[in-house]
């Protein structure tokens, strides 16, 4: 199963980037596919693309994917999955493991 979240990260004043990532529940390993300024739906697509492709020669393939309820993560985005087999599944609204992980990573030395 995997997760995935779109955070904030104050790299440097007046100046605000999103992280892409995911994150695979049975290893806890994070993949960062990609940083950006303006986090739209066709950016994230393309994100989601290229973990795909990065994951074909993988022996165990992703089942699940939940995600944000963001407007950035569109039918598009569902759909790159969805062709591998992947049920997506929208988390709560104002989920709390998503904001305990913010606050590590703040804790752990990021801004």
């Amino acid at each position: 199963m995997r997760t995935t979240l779109v955070m904030r990260h104050g790299a440097a004043p007046l100046k605000r980037l999103y992280v892409l990532l995911f994150i695979e529940l049975e290893t806890r390993r994070v993949q960062v596919t990609g940083v950006t300024a303006h986090p739209i739906g066709p950016w994230v697509v393309q994100q989601a693309r290229s973990l795909t492709m990065a994951l074909e020669d993988r022996v165990h393939l992703v089942r699940f994917l939940v995600r944000d309820r963001g407007a950035k993560f569109t039918s598009s985005f569902d759909e790159v999955f969805q062709a591998d087999g992947a049920r997506t599944i929208r988390a709560p609204v104002r989920a709390p493991p998503s904001q305990r992980l913010r606050r590590v990573l703040r804790r752990d030395g990021s801004p």
